[in-house]
């Protein structure tokens, strides 16, 4: 074949990162050269090029060599060291054509993906409801608990070299009932959080470690003796579980550990809390 019409294919090449422009030579075991970018390498299977003339899909089982260059000016002198005849001007036209193709694809792919969860620490806030089983001494007396919170993720930068990804902190509502017998309370609570990344095809997940302590203002009710006592005791929190973020839109799902401190009778449960927020 002559070397005029083996001059085609330009490559590119796709990733999820932003790719780097590439113009390339292939040489195949037959002796044809092409020039160009590679779309795809899908080694050991094949390549796919694209050029002015078209795409083509290559096998490695037919390729010699491919030279990896820079820019079709490299293309040029590749072509000048093996002693070629050069048409500067069919390999600036084709190398030209598949940096078009290049970007047609990109702005393709950025198209159809899906959205990802953001790279940039920002400030999150979530509302969420939550509904534990209690145990220990209130276990017959009071078997579950429910309530709502809102919470807000602080990134704290300095806290990063200590492995911390920021401060968790959270206002809510308690509330436990079962017949003549209540508990409700308004509590603040906040600690540190932390965070470990992962990725699942194209989302990007969070999963959040956080250990609240803080106080409330608790009011204990039993209708039978009409008697009703209120006061503040401290609690603790522990929360773990996968946080969803699809651009400023947040899911949550958390696993909850709670603690009331009561000196004759304390309040202990675990459950789940579910919620949605925004991230700013």
């Amino acid at each position: 074949m002559r070397l005029s019409r083996a001059l085609t294919v330009i490559l590119v090449t796709v990733s999820i990162l932003p790719p780097k422009l590439y113009a390339d030579i292939v040489i195949t075991k037959d002796d044809m050269i092409l020039n160009g970018k590679i779309l795809e390498d899908k080694k050991p299977a094949h390549i796919i090029f694209a050029n002015y003339h078209g795409t083509f899909t290559i096998k490695y089982k037919v390729i010699k060599k491919i030279y990896r260059t820079e820019t079709f000016e490299e293309d040029i002198e590749v072509f000048r060291d093996m002693g070629k005849q050069i048409n500067e001007a069919e390999i600036k036209k084709n190398y030209l054509a598949g940096e078009k193709k290049l970007d047609n694809l990109q702005l393709k792919e950025k198209k159809n993906k899906p959205a990802t969860i953001r790279d940039t620490d920002s400030f999150i806030l979530i509302f969420d409801f939550f509904c534990d089983k209690n145990f220990g001494n209130l276990n017959s007396v009071l078997p579950y608990s429910a309530g709502a919170a809102i919470s807000g993720e602080f990134p704290v930068a300095f806290l990063k070299k200590y492995y911390i990804y920021g401060i968790d902190s959270e206002m809510g509502v308690y509330y436990s009932a079962k017949g003549d017998r209540s508990v409700m309370g308004l509590n603040t609570s906040a600690g540190p959080l932390w965070q470990l990344q992962a990725t699942i095809y194209d989302y990007k997940i969070n999963f959040n470690i956080s250990a609240l302590m803080g106080a409330g203002w608790y009011s204990v009710k039993n209708d039978e003796t009409a008697k009703e006592t209120s006061a503040v005791k401290w609690n603790l929190a522990v929360h773990a579980g996968p946080v969803f973020r699809f651009d400023s839109a947040v899911i949550s799902t958390q696993l909850r550990l709670n603690y009331i401190h009561d000196g004759s009778a304390p309040m202990k449960g675990a459950g789940l809390a579910i919620g949605a927020g925004y991230a700013f």
